[in-house]
């Protein structure tokens, strides 16, 4: 499954683009502000209903316009083809697929699954642990059908057990909401064991860009002390009674899957404590790779890459290294760059389009 076209109308920079896709590799190349941020974005919006780089629509429409659609076609390994579209205001979000009105933005990321590489991912490896659990979370939302159902339980469950402990009035409920937050511990813990086994094996067909690191090893921490075992019911319930007055202090929920982390070591030491700034990128990179191959190996869907200007952010040999590995991916690639990849990384199939002042155009295809 690949997406076959994309329009774009008042996003950023664009205000109005319609592509035909290669489905193997698109590179876009131009200036530094001619669009091709915006474009990686607009692919983001269709596949997930929410930008990369902001949580405020309003800053993604363009300057003149109400309103941004971002559509597509998608085309299935049978040829099969169907659309897909989200069209956003500051106040209302419409979503089709296939001809049908979508009630839920996560129907479009089973639909299109997009792994987005962007500068700030870079951050992944040594960043804040919520991009860490995102990662983990995704695999989740795509390998196992009640994920997203779970996720969004617990999402509540974790709004009203803060209330309890922040407000007076509310704390009758806590032993309520804090029983409902155990509940839901053994099957988070599940199913990012689940995510982490996928990752590692994913990997391992990263050793071109991985190897000269050294040895890479992940483990999960689960958002409580390494002692307490989080899906037994009853251990966690006198473990939350003992922590219970440290708790209501914060007013806040300490411990559980909501804190929990992907452990990133590179031969056993903590990798944002001793790696330098090149391998905490291509730690990013790798684990963002695998991700995406991991999500698209035992389903039909071949997942999309769209890389950001990543090109920038790394010396010449790991560029090359980083050209080899997507050269062999079977997944769909969108490249943004400066300028495009060298010749010989690109195989057929290519399509190199020119961005300038938010104009999109074909500039070379190879068959």
């Amino acid at each position: 499954m690949w997406l076959e076209s994309l329009s774009v109308e008042n996003c950023r920079a664009l205000q109005q683009v319609s592509l035909d896709l290669s489905p193997q590799f698109n590179v876009f190349s131009g200036d530094n502000g001619s669009g091709k941020s915006s474009l990686i974005e607009a692919l983001c919006i269709l596949s997930r209903g929410r930008s990369f780089r902001t949580p405020r629509i309003a800053e993604v429409i363009r300057q003149d316009a109400t309103a941004l659609t971002i559509a597509g076609r998608v085309k299935t390994d049978d040829l099969q083809t169907y659309p897909l579209g989200i069209h956003k205001t500051t106040r209302q979000t419409r979503i089709r697929i296939n001809h049908q009105d979508i009630y839920q933005q996560a129907e479009l990321s089973r639909h299109l699954p997009v792994t987005v590489i962007h500068p700030d991912t870079i951050d992944l490896a040594g960043g804040s642990p919520v991009q860490r659990r995102a990662l983990l979370d995704w695999l989740a939302f795509y390998a196992e059908p009640e994920f997203h159902r779970d996720w969004r339980a617990y999402q509540r469950i974790l709004k009203q057990r803060n209330s309890c402990l922040r407000e007076l009035s509310q704390r009758y409920a806590l032993p309520y909401w804090t029983n409902e937050l155990i509940q839901l511990q053994p099957k988070f813990n599940r199913y990012r064991q689940q995510a982490l086994l996928a990752l590692q094996e994913s990997l391992k067909n990263l050793a071109v860009l991985l190897e000269p690191l050294g040895c890479v090893q992940l483990y999960l921490s689960t958002g409580f002390p390494s002692q307490v075992d989080n899906v037994d019911a009853d251990t966690l319930e006198q473990f939350f009674k003992e922590k219970q007055d440290m708790e209501l202090r914060h007013g806040v929920s300490l411990y559980g899957a909501h804190r929990g982390d992907l452990m990133i070591h590179l031969d056993e030491q903590a990798a944002a404590r001793t790696a330098s700034r090149g391998q905490l990128k291509i730690l990013g990179i790798a684990l963002l790779l695998a991700q995406s191959n991991a999500i698209t190996q035992d389903i039909t869907k071949r997942g999309i890459i769209a890389i950001d200007d990543l090109a920038s952010e790394l010396d010449s040999l790991n560029q090359q290294r980083l050209y080899q590995v997507l050269s062999q991916s079977s997944q769909q690639l969108m490249i943004t760059g400066t300028r495009p990849p060298p010749d010989h990384f690109l195989p057929n199939q290519t399509r190199l389009f020119h961005v300038e002042h938010g104009h999109i155009s074909l500039a070379t295809a190879l068959y």
